[in-house]
C-alpha cells in the first residue's frame, strides 16, 4: 500500500494535472477550451484554480465579473445566461500574474456521450464511417473527446501508467471543431446523435465524449451513493479485489493490469477500497463525471450494460444500478429532470441478454425523461461490437428531438396497444404505426410466440392486417395464456417488423 508522503506529493499533481494551464498559478477546468460550445438558456459557470487570496477579472463576451480567489486557491463565477449564438464569443481569465484565453465559444445544445466500448468505439471503425468522415467539416457541431489514459485490455500497468491511475490524470482532451480529423476518432454512436440534432435544430451542438470499454456500471457511480443503498453497498465493502458482490472478469482485469506494477512495489494510488483502476467501483465518476457536474448540459447519452450482462446475478443488480447512477448523476448536476437516453443491448448469442434488456425496460417504464433506443436489428450473433453505429446514433436523435426538443418526428417503433380473439385467431393492435406496419423483407413477421396451458412456448404464425393490426395463430394452441416477441438473445431468423419510417419493435412479453 502506498504511504502518506507519496499522496501528499502526488497531491500537487493532481491539482495543475487536470485543468489548462497558460499562467504561472492561473488555471480554469479542463471542460473549457477553445471551439467549445456553452448550454442555452441557463446561468453559465466558469471556475478553475489560481494563487490564495488573489483577484481575477472574467470577462464572457461584452460582460466582466471581478472576484477574489478563495483560501484553496479556487474560483468560481457565473454569467447570465445566453441564447442561441453562431456568432463566436470569448472567454479571457486575468490575474496580476497571467491570463487565460478561450476562443471561438458557441451557445447551442450541450450533450455527454458515455459508457463502455459501443460508445468509446470510433467513427472510423463503423461501418458507414467513411462516408460520415468525408462530410463532416461543420462548424456548427463541437467535440471533446476524452481520451482514457490507460488500456482496458490485458496489458501490464508499468512506469508512467501509474500517473494515470489518478483520477484527475486519467483522461486528457481537447474541444475540436468537426472535421475528417476530430470526427474520425470520435465516437461513432455520439457523431451520429449530434449530427442529427445540429442539422434538425439548427443550433450549435457540443458534444463531450467520456467512455471506457469494458467499464461496469458501477465504475461511473459515486462510491457515497453505492454506500448509501441498500441493496448495492456491498459493492464498495472492503477491498474490490476481493469483493464477491462484483463481477470476477472486472476484478481478474484489475489484477492482469495491476499485478506486474504490485510485485515491483510501484506507487499505485488507492484508497479505502484498494488500488486504483478504471474498472473500480465509483473510479470513472470521480475521473470522467466529477469534473464536469458545474458544467450546465442538456443531457446524457448512455452506451453501456455488456460488463453488467455477464451472469444472473449481474443481471439482477442492473435495475438497481441503472437508477441509481441516473438519480444520482441528476442530483449531482443539480437537475432532477436531466434527460438520460440509453440503449438497449442488441442481438448477440450470449446468456443473459434477454433478462438484461428486461432490466433497461423497466429502468425506462419506471424512471422520468428517460428514453430507450431499440438495437435488435443492429447486433451481430458472435460480435459484442457490431459496425452499424449509423442506425443507434439516429435513433437516440430521434427519442431526443421528440421528447426534450418538442419535434413533430417519429422515436419509436410499433408498440402493443390491445389485443383479441378475432376467428380463433389472435389480433394485435398497435400504436407508433405512422402510416402502418410493415416488414424489412416484404416476408410475414417473425419473431412471435404464443404459450399453451402447460407454459410452453411455441412459434406463432404472422400476418399483417389492414394498417395497424397483426394476426397471430397456432393450429395446436387454442387459447394461448401469452404472447411475446424477439424473446431471445439474437432472434432467428432476424426480427422483422418495422413501421413506416423503418423503426424496430422493441421485444416484449405480455400475459394479460
Amino acid at each position: 500500500m502506498m504511504g502518506r508522503s507519496f499522496r501528499i506529493i502526488s497531491l500537487k499533481i493532481i491539482l495543475t494535472s487536470f485543468s489548462v494551464l497558460y499562467g504561472e498559478d492561473l488555471t480554469i477546468a479542463s471542460v473549457f477550451g477553445n471551439h467549445m460550445v456553452f448550454q442555452q438558456g441557463v446561468s453559465i459557470p466558469v471556475w478553475g484554480n489560481a494563487e490564495p487570496n488573489d483577484s481575477l477579472t472574467i470577462t464572457l463576451g461584452s460582460r466582466s465579473i471581478q472576484t477574489i480567489v478563495d483560501e484553496k486557491g479556487n474560483w468560481h463565477v457565473s454569467f447570465r445566461k445566453r441564447r442561441v449564438s453562431h456568432n463566436p464569443i470569448e472567454l479571457a481569465v486575468r490575474s496580476k500574474t497571467g491570463q487565460i484565453i478561450i476562443r471561438d465559444i458557441l451557445v447551442g445544445e450541450v450533450w455527454i456521450c458515455t459508457g463502455q466500448s459501443n460508445m468509446e468505439w470510433p467513427l472510423s471503425a463503423s461501418d458507414t464511417g467513411h462516408e460520415a468522415i468525408e462530410d463532416s467539416n461543420n462548424n456548427n457541431l463541437r467535440l471533446l473527446n476524452f481520451k482514457k489514459g490507460l488500456s482496458t485490455y490485458n496489458v501490464p500497468y508499468l512506469g508512467d501508467d501509474i500517473n494515470k491511475l489518478f483520477p484527475n490524470q486519467f483522461y486528457s482532451g481537447e474541444w475540436k471543431i468537426s472535421s475528417p480529423e476530430s470526427a474520425a476518432p470520435f465516437s461513432g454512436v455520439g457523431y451520429f446523435f449530434g449530427e442529427k440534432l445540429q442539422d434538425e435544430l439548427n443550433v450549435p451542438v457540443g458534444l463531450i465524449n467520456v467512455s471506457v470499454g469494458g467499464s461496469p456500471a458501477e465504475a461511473w457511480i459515486r462510491k457515497e451513493a453505492l454506500a448509501s443503498h441498500p441493496q448495492l453497498k456491498i459493492m464498495v465493502e472492503g477491498d474490490w479485489f476481493k469483493n464477491k458482490a462484483l463481477e470476477p472478469w472486472t476484478v481478474e482485469r484489475g489484477n492482469e493490469n495491476l499485478t506486474q506494477a504490485i510485485e515491483k512495489g510501484l506507487p499505485i494510488p488507492e484508497d479505502e477500497l484498494g488500488y486504483n483502476h478504471p474498472f473500480k467501483p465509483g473510479f470513472l465518476w470521480e475521473a470522467g463525471m466529477k469534473p464536469m457536474i458545474q458544467l450546465p448540459v442538456s443531457g446524457v447519452v448512455w452506451y453501456q450494460g455488456e460488463s453488467n450482462a455477464v451472469s444472473d446475478w449481474r443481471v439482477a443488480q442492473h435495475e438497481s444500478l441503472l437508477k441509481l447512477l441516473i438519480q444520482d448523476w441528476r442530483e449531482q448536476f443539480q437537475k432532477d429532470d436531466m434527460p438520460f437516453l440509453f440503449v438497449q443491448l442488441p442481438g448477440m448469442k450470449r446468456p443473459h441478454w434477454v433478462e438484461f434488456r428486461v432490466s433497461q425496460q423497466k429502468v425506462h417504464d419506471a424512471v422520468s425523461n428517460t428514453g430507450m433506443a431499440i438495437t435488435m436489428d443492429v447486433g451481430n450473433p458472435t460480435d459484442v461490437h457490431p459496425k452499424r453505429k449509423q442506425p443507434v446514433g439516429d435513433r437516440l436523435a430521434r427519442i431526443a428531438l421528440e421528447q426534450f426538443y418538442g419535434k413533430n418526428i417519429i422515436s419509436h417503433g410499433p408498440t402493443l396497444k390491445s389485443k383479441r380473439f378475432r376467428k380463433g385467431k389472435l389480433e394485435l393492435r398497435f400504436d407508433h404505426i405512422v402510416k402502418g406496419l410493415k416488414t424489412k423483407n416484404g416476408m410475414p413477421p417473425t419473431g412471435f410466440e404464443l404459450m399453451d396451458e402447460a407454459g410452453e412456448w411455441y412459434n406463432a404464425e404472422a400476418k399483417i392486417f389492414g394498417l395497424n393490426k397483426i394476426l397471430l395463430s397456432n393450429m395446436e394452441i387454442m387459447n394461448p395464456k401469452a404472447i411475446r416477441y424477439g424473446w431471445s438473445p439474437y432472434p432467428e431468423p432476424a426480427l422483422n417488423l418495422i413501421n413506416s419510417v423503418g423503426l424496430p419493435m422493441a421485444p416484449f412479453i405480455n400475459y394479460e
